[in-house]
């Protein structure tokens, strides 16, 4: 099998897919893990929560692959939101 890289764009990562991202994220191929987040109103971004929630997916064991595979915030993964009026 090929090595992959999973970009996470506009999905909370939540627990109802648990054993589906576990699949992905644990597996030997996946080479990194690049989250795009986007600003809130109050100025803080959602790097941090959709970061907290992939953790969810990783075993205990492997919180170490989690780290090396998770891309460090990068200004330019920021996702643009349109006001909606």
């Amino acid at each position: 099998m090929t090595p992959y890289s999973v970009y996470i764009i506009g999905h909370s990562c939540g627990l109802s897919d648990r054993v589906l991202l576990n699949e992905i994220f644990e597996h030997k191929n996946c080479r990194k893990i690049e989250i795009f987040y986007h600003i809130k109103k109050d100025g803080n971004d959602n790097f941090k929560e959709i970061t907290q929630e992939i953790s969810r997916h990783f075993k205990p064991h492997n919180k170490n692959v989690m780290r090396r595979r998770i891309v460090e915030k990068n200004e330019k993964n920021i996702i643009p939101q349109n006001a909606i009026t």
